[in-house]
């Protein structure tokens, strides 16, 4: 009998973490860069159900008191990926930004992130609580 207890509070917890999710992290190989470096973003589905994300995310700076967004020269093609759960998936991220009286174009150098404390935001979407921002902060030395 005592089993069969254990066995339903298992399930009851296995239940309750489902419903709640979705459940992942995200992290950075590194906390402080160096300008030209690019840093590896690592996606984990911690969770029971998979989660669904794309390419692209926004880069913001820490400036007087306030998250201020950053402008990046860059497109994302619109995919989608879907990733299981207990796996993981990496995506390098360009420290660039685009000035302010350019428009992105043809592929050419742009200037790397200024020193100073960063985010990187990326929306994540799951079962059953639908898309949320995941963020994690670096910062960027001279």
């Amino acid at each position: 009998m005592r089993w069969k207890t254990g066995a339903g509070i298992t399930l009851l917890v296995l239940l309750l973490w489902g419903l709640t999710g979705p459940h992942f992290m995200i992290s950075l190989d590194k906390r402080t860069y160096s300008a030209g470096e690019e840093p590896e973003l690592t996606i984990r589905n911690v969770g029971l159900t998979p989660i669904y994300f794309g390419q692209g995310y926004l880069i913001y700076r820490w400036e007087n008191g306030s998250w201020v967004g950053v402008r990046t020269p860059f497109i994302f093609i619109a995919v989608l990926h879907d990733l299981s759960p207990f796996h993981s998936w990496r995506q390098s991220v360009a420290l660039k930004y685009l000035p302010e009286n350019e428009s992105p174009g043809e592929p050419r150098p742009y200037p790397d992130l200024p020193p100073g404390r960063y985010r990187l935001v990326k929306e994540i979407c799951g079962w059953p609580l639908g898309c949320r921002n995941a963020s994690v902060e670096f910062e960027v030395e001279g």
